[in-house]
């Protein structure tokens, strides 16, 4: 049997991140049920680039983006200009690699599936390990999450693939800096598609929604004359919140504790500022000469007093856009359409609204006080 002073399960961004931290003052074991990093791939990888510096990381990226368009089926538009604050696609089996040569005296098993975790004990197949703290990091499918701090987030199902179009119709993205995002109830019944140009006539098209997602990817590649290439995705969580994301001697991070940006799930830079919080908490109580588990009431003190109500706010946000606004958001795009607006920051997803909404206020407010209204 072996020993550390910290286990942590999944190797996805938010757990190497934390055991790259970590792994600077504490004796860190890192398990991954997959047997190579990355694969299979998960999300799109788009995080703003400013955002990698705060984190004080630099993994490759595949490309950068200046516009976001956001469209529906006929064409009509809003165009998001983030040229203070670019966009990257970030080659995410890049980033895990990147991230995984930074772990230091970190110790990573590939292959190993985490079978039981409790009473200061984790197990597989082939292995026992003791610990004095457990940080579960094991994305959406909260597997081991539930057993130990319960909750039940809200859920979309995504499938994307990177394929080659030569297409030209108002669908596709006008130069490779510019994505293209489609909201059209033709299409899906509550969330988006997406289209993000990878250079050469190479782009990667995804769409996510509640039910009956791969007729309605196969319906949109044949829009724009696609095909699709060893499709991949799952579950994205799109809102709620934990009421405690520590229990015992067990944290949570990244998806598993539900640091996602509801607006279109993504969780790389919100999982991997969840690490640092966590890592942080850890470091400065070890230099109090704090215990651990006086580290984890600190970590799950900040999240809920800081946290924990700005992703509900953000989660009610996404409810109203995604699962109410979808029955108005045609007029509003034609109301608006050809509509340019610039955007400081890609991650502040509210910012952009508003700065849509007050370009023609009286407009939107006509076609969404209703939902408002009604919305509980």
């Amino acid at each position: 049997m072996g020993k550390s002073d910290a286990v942590i399960i999944g190797a996805g961004p938010s757990g190497l991140y934390l055991a790259r931290e970590l792994s600077k003052v504490m004796n860190i074991t890192i398990f991954e049920e997959d047997k190579m990093l990355g694969v299979p791939p998960h999300c799109t990888g788009l995080v703003n680039i400013n955002s990698l510096e705060t984190l004080g990381i630099s993994p490759p990226i595949v490309s950068t983006y200046r516009y976001i368009r956001i469209t529906d089926l006929g064409g009509n538009s809003i165009t998001f200009d983030f040229r203070r604050g670019a966009i990257a696609m970030l080659d995410r089996p890049g980033l895990e690699h990147y991230l995984a040569d930074e772990l230091g005296s970190a110790t990573l098993l590939l292959g190993e599936r985490v079978i039981e975790l409790g009473n200061g004990v984790i197990r597989t197949k082939s292995r026992e390990e003791t610990f004095n703290l457990a940080v579960i990091a094991e994305g959406a499918g909260l597997t081991l999450t539930r057993n130990v701090i319960p909750w039940n987030p809200n859920y979309v199902y995504g499938v994307q693939t990177d394929t080659k179009s030569f297409a030209e119709n108002k669908l596709m993205p006008r130069s490779d800096d510019e994505i293209v995002v489609i909201f059209d109830r033709k299409l899906l019944e509550h969330y988006f598609a997406w289209i993000v140009p990878k250079g050469s006539h190479e782009f990667r098209i995804g769409l996510a929604d509640e039910a009956n997602v791969w007729a309605k990817f196969t319906e949109l590649l044949k829009v724009i004359n696609a095909e699709h290439l060893k499709p991949f995705g799952g579950k994205i969580v799109i809102g709620g919140s934990p009421d405690h994301v520590a229990a015992g001697n067990v944290a949570v991070i990244g998806d598993a504790g539900g640091f996602v940006k509801p607006m279109t799930g993504g969780g790389i830079i919100m999982g991997m500022l969840s690490a640092r919080l966590l890592a942080d908490s850890m470091i400065n109580a070890l230099r109090e000469r704090l215990s651990i588990s006086d580290s984890l009431v600190i970590y799950d003190t900040v999240f809920r007093r800081y946290v924990r109500e700005r992703i509900k706010a953000l989660s009610s946000a996404s409810y109203i856009l995604h699962m109410m606004m979808n029955k108005s958001l045609g007029e509003v795009l034609q109301s608006m359409s050809g509509t340019r607006i610039d955007v400081e920051d890609y991650d502040n997803h509210i910012d952009a609204i508003l700065k849509a909404a007050l370009r023609r206020p009286w407009s939107f407010i006509r076609r969404f006080s209703p939902l408002l209204m009604n919305y509980r």
